[in-house]
């Protein structure tokens, strides 16, 4: 089969049929997950927000498949902390807020630490850029200290291990169905035409110009959510968390670490065209309520950002829905899957990152009922074991300086895993860009081996340096340069 589209549905397709068994080519008309995959606040979380719209079946959904994430990745994702300032604009007080979030940790099972609530005093004092004389309440979810792409490459890696195929700056130009199957032309480096009994439409808020282009209509549709984030050239919380507030219209957004640094985000407007950029409005609107939820000594200004990201969620309406919701801003993220037997084609509409394993085996169920012969799949997903985790660090330890030995270990290890011993090869290792360790060694190993074209393949999407780090950094980073022009990039 063919599967259009290498954002996080494609990336999850691809891995579980290939491990079920099946021939699989994944193609994307850009890099893996360089569209909606790349643009989102990177964060794992069962979704507390839609309970106030009464979503309990969604939360209790996403709150498993949550878990399941940290059980089976325990180093690309972590459990965080939400600290939710209850300011003016907060939909609830302390007390509703303390119900909702132990409601919230128990319709998840228990699975991450126990919310907890502080008087404004008490919060004043675990955060001190905090608005004075505002309650707080902690719960806890979880996020990807890289980056989602990242992630998204993981399961193609995956994907690639049991034999798929992946055609990046690949595009679909026409398809024809005839009882043979289906008749794909692509244009890329080379231009050629594939064979395939089934296609996997995994092209995100594209879905239904893909759609129309198969002629397999779905009765689902998509209405376009954009959201921005912004990366500040400085940390605004000590500790490892996230901070929570509601902005002007009530709406949450928050405050991220990002690497060594902060991302602020997101926005909701409603678009019709899945390009977006960040505006001056945007950044303006989002700087405002930065500086209006928190007492800076140095309020943050449009100076202060470093990079920039805009992306869209693609919201899925039922059919006969219009999408002119009173308040859309409510409509969730939940996904929906339909099957054309006529066709052979599967269409991936909505969803988000969290769900992805769900996502994953509901394709592969798909593709039995379209007459597939599929195996269970297995070991499609996860770190793997990490019985050599402590020899690693060690090693690392014993040849880089103590100030960085601990941020390389610990991100090599979790990109990579028992790779890493490869990675380093011989010879001290130094952190090129202070404050995130990355070295020379991994971008070699990466640039070598993880279908990088580009620059921007390697520095945004396998790696997050370029969210954040500024464009004046990296030219002024004599030793990246150097490997670029080693890299041919």
């Amino acid at each position: 089969m063919v599967i259009i589209g290498a954002g996080i549905n494609g990336a999850v397709a691809a891995a579980a049929a290939s491990a079920a068994g099946l021939s699989v080519l994944l193609i994307d008309k850009g890099d893996i997950a360089n569209f909606t995959s790349q643009q989102s606040s990177n964060l794992v979380w069962g979704g507390i927000k839609y309970l106030q719209g009464y979503e309990f079946g969604l939360v209790f959904k996403l709150c498993l498949a949550r878990n399941r994430l940290m059980r089976h990745y325990p180093n690309q994702i972590r459990q965080i902390g939400f600290l939710a300032s209850l300011g003016p604009t907060a939909p609830f007080g302390r007390l509703l807020g303390t119900f909702g979030t132990l409601f919230y940790w128990g319709i998840g099972l228990f699975g991450t630490r126990a919310p907890s609530s502080y008087s404004a005093k008490t919060a004043k004092q675990i955060e001190p850029n905090l608005k004075s004389g505002r309650t707080a309440i902690k719960y806890y979810d979880a996020e990807l200290p890289d980056n989602d792409s990242r992630f998204v490459f993981d399961f193609v890696r995956h994907a690639i291990s049991d034999g798929a195929e992946l055609k990046t700056y690949t595009e679909l130009k026409s398809a024809t169905h005839s009882n043979a199957g289906w008749q794909l032309k692509l244009s890329g480096a080379n231009s050629e035409t594939v064979t395939a009994k089934s296609v996997i439409n995994a092209t995100g808020p594209f879905a239904k110009n893909v759609s129309d282009l198969l002629g397999s209509p779905t009765s689902a549709d998509l209405v376009l959510s954009k959201g921005i984030h912004l990366v500040l050239n400085r940390k605004l919380t000590d500790e490892y968390q996230v901070l929570a507030f509601w902005d002007e219209q009530e709406r949450l957004f928050y405050v991220l670490p990002m690497g060594d640094r902060s991302m602020v985000g997101t926005t909701d407007t409603r678009v019709k065209d899945p390009h977006t950029k960040v505006t001056k409005e945007d950044t303006e609107f989002v700087i405002k309520q930065v500086n209006a939820q928190m007492e800076l000594a140095d309020p943050i200004t449009s100076a202060d950002v470093v990079s920039e990201r805009s992306g869209v969620r693609p919201l899925v309406i039922d059919a006969g829905q219009s999408g002119d919701v009173a308040d859309w801003h409510q409509l969730s993220r939940k996904h929906a899957i339909e099957a054309n037997k006529d066709l052979s084609v599967v269409t991936i509409l909505g969803g988000k990152l969290t769900d992805c394993l769900n996502v994953g085996q509901e394709v592969v169920h798909e593709l039995s009922q379209l007459g597939h012969k599929t195996t269970k799949p297995k070991n499609w997903f996860g770190e793997g074991d990490q019985i050599r985790k402590q020899e690693f660090f060690e090693l690392v330890a014993s040849r880089a300086s103590a100030e960085s030995a601990g941020l390389i270990a610990d991100g090599i290890w979790r990109r990579h895993g028992a790779v890493g011993f490869e990675i380093i090869g011989e010879g001290n290792l130094e952190d090129i860009f202070d404050g995130l360790g990355v070295t020379s060694q991994e971008i070699r190993h990466i640039a070598k081996h993880e279908h990088v074209t580009s620059r921007e393949d390697l520095l945004r999407r396998r790696l997050p340096v370029d969210m954040c780090r500024s464009k004046k950094e990296l030219a002024a980073n004599r030793t990246l340069q150097k490997l670029f022009v080693e890299l041919g990039l």
